[in-house]
């Protein structure tokens, strides 16, 4: 156990389903018998995305372990902070994740907000995933204008020297939109990437 492959989970932007698309992969990674864990370094707000991830990984985990910084003010964490009057421990975020490594085959950290969101204004959430040097799934909710905001957020991920892993596109429901139902095959058809659609509530996963 311990030291083996982990990913980071961004977002296009907030609400897009980062929360739900990593609590289904570390409940089939869990179904396969692999030792795993969430970790979600921030969380603005409530602690619901922190406890969905608790409690979708092995067992052996506390709150505070998945989520070591909690901000009560739901914005960004540099605004959450200075309305606290707080500092954010960088160093507690990036110990978190080697704590965790140390002890489960599979760890997935999933960031807060998007890209480039600011932890403090000199460091920002792909200065978290650039530091821990994982490997980057990117997260989309497959709506009308979803393909700008993904090739951005890919290209930024490669430009940083990082390795991109896949695109997820959350679908809500299936529908009949001429975006939803051709934005994957856009994806697939400029990327040289995985790509994977999803459908809630039941999280059916559609392979690329």
């Amino acid at each position: 156990p311990g030291g083996g492959v982990s990913v980071f989970v961004t977002g296009t932007d907030t609400g897009v389903g980062k929360t739900s698309f990593t609590v289904w992969l570390l409940r089939r990674l869990v179904e396969r018998g692999v030792r795993c864990a969430g970790y979600k370094p921030i969380c603005c707000g409530d602690r619901d995305d922190a406890l969905q991830l608790q409690a979708a990984s092995s067992s052996g985990l506390t709150i505070e372990e998945v989520n070591p910084v909690w901000l009560r003010s739901p914005v960004a964490p540099l605004t959450a902070a200075r309305e606290e009057d707080r500092i954010i421990d960088l160093f507690a975020l990036r110990d978190g994740f080697v704590r965790l490594k140390e002890r489960f085959d599979f760890v997935a950290v999933e960031g807060v907000g998007g890209w480039m969101v600011p932890i403090t204004p000199n460091y920002f959430s792909n200065d978290l995933a650039a530091e821990l040097d994982l490997r980057v799934i990117v997260v989309a909710q497959n709506r009308l204008g979803c393909l700008n905001h993904t090739f951005l957020t890919v290209r930024a991920i490669e430009a940083a020297g990082l390795n991109c892993a896949g695109v997820v596109l959350n679908n809500l429901t299936p529908g009949t939109d001429l975006a939803v139902t051709t934005n994957g095959e856009v994806l697939r058809s400029c990327l040289s990437l995985p790509i994977l659609e999803r459908f809630e509530p039941d999280s059916t996963a559609i392979p690329p």
